[in-house]
């Protein structure tokens, strides 16, 4: 008795640790595939951030050609009032010779005013009798008369001439001083134009550069994501390996009735050995519905959905007994092939029961009941 009681206690025991691994690894994957989930879920946001920089950067660039243009403008304006400055203060230094000039011929003319004057100063200052007696004769004093008048004449004349020359000159130091002003206010618009053009280059090299850069930290922040989601995947994949011993699971190594040796292509174009070479084994074999590679190339398990429209397949988010169900890639780290799986039976909870080849890697058939093909973190569909 005692001894039925010691094995009793021990079998309790056993199986109480046996239950209490199932449930710490089953919570153990249930954590990975929420540390996954999360990690997904910051990822996708990280390339979107990405994409919208890359956006961003686009239209920054139709932005950067629209100042660049400006830019282009601006140096054009700038040349341009370099050629205007050049041209008023040649016209300037033009009208500062005009002006001496105008001066030296205004003050020659004075000298000959001035001593006209004195000239007729000098006779008029004399009587007409003075005049009669000094000459001689009448007709001495008449010419002197006549040489008095027209000196007059000739004062008179360059008098009109100087009021024409000080006008002209009057007029030539006003265009002078208005050509000085302009010179002033096109040096002003010219240092205008050349900060302008200074802000715009500095602009345009401020907002490239800073959403350039933050693109490249989310691209950064999207390969830290992806590492840390390989890792993950890979813990994954290391703990499904270590729960194959689980009840859940039946592992044939080769049964089921599978008959192909492993290294070789089967008759639809699949390796042997592999989920997808069972799955059309089990198709064609088992159920009597054809199916085929009919991508050789491109016929790994996550292209399977393509496989089955090439042959007139539904493909289907809802599970049916009979039917393939088709996994995307990245079920571990470094996955590119995805997996396939025949749904065995669906269970009244949603979840489906499987047989399938090498979910767990080289361990050939086997058998999963109670799954819940969404717990794998990938995209999956029905095929039937």
């Amino acid at each position: 008795m005692r001894g039925f009681i010691r094995k009793t206690s021990l079998l309790l025991a056993t199986v109480f640790v046996v239950c209490f691994s199932v449930r710490a690894s089953a919570a153990d994957l249930d954590n990975l595939y929420q540390q996954r989930d999360q990690l997904s879920e910051k990822l996708e946001k990280a390339e979107s951030s990405s994409k919208t920089k890359q956006k961003e950067i686009q239209s920054l660039t139709q932005q950067i050609g629209s100042l660049e243009n400006d830019i282009k403008e601006t140096e054009s304006k700038i040349a341009q009032t370099s050629d205007e400055i050049s041209q008023t203060e040649s016209e300037i230094n033009d009208l500062v010779g005009q002006v001496k000039q105008k001066t030296d011929e205004l003050n020659k003319l004075k000298k000959k005013i001035n001593a006209s004057l004195i000239e007729i100063y000098r006779f008029s200052s004399r009587s007409d009798w003075e005049l009669l007696l000094s000459s001689g004769n009448l007709g001495d004093s008449s010419n002197q008369v006549k040489y008095v008048e027209a000196i007059q004449i000739q004062v008179k004349s360059m008098y009109n001439k100087l009021l024409d020359i000080k006008e002209d000159l009057d007029r030539e130091k006003a265009t002078q001083e208005a050509k000085k002003e302009e010179l002033d206010n096109l040096k002003q618009r010219q240092e205008e134009y050349k900060q302008g053009s200074e802000y715009q280059v500095s602009q345009k090299d401020k907002l490239k550069n800073m959403t350039e850069q933050q693109k490249v930290e989310y691209d950064a922040l999207v390969i830290q994501l992806q590492g840390e989601i390989a890792n993950i995947s890979n813990e994954i994949y290391n703990e499904r390996l270590r729960q194959a011993g689980e009840s859940s699971w039946q592992l044939g190594g080769g049964g089921s009735g599978y008959p192909f040796g492993c290294g070789s292509i089967d008759p639809w174009k699949f390796y042997a050995c592999q989920c997808t070479s069972y799955a059309a084994w089990y198709w064609n074999a088992v159920l009597g519905k054809p199916w085929t590679n009919t991508r050789p190339g491109s016929g790994s398990a996550y292209n399977w959905p393509a496989l089955a429209q090439d042959q007139g397949y539904t493909v289907s988010g809802t599970p049916r007994a009979g039917a393939i169900i088709s996994w995307g890639t990245g079920l571990y780290s470094g996955d590119q092939w995805g997996h396939v799986a025949i749904v065995e039976s669906v269970n009244s909870d949603g979840t489906i029961n499987l047989s399938e080849y090498n979910y767990v890697y080289r361990e050939g058939f086997s058998r999963r009941n109670n799954v819940n093909p969404a717990s794998e973190g990938v995209s999956y569909s029905y095929i039937y």
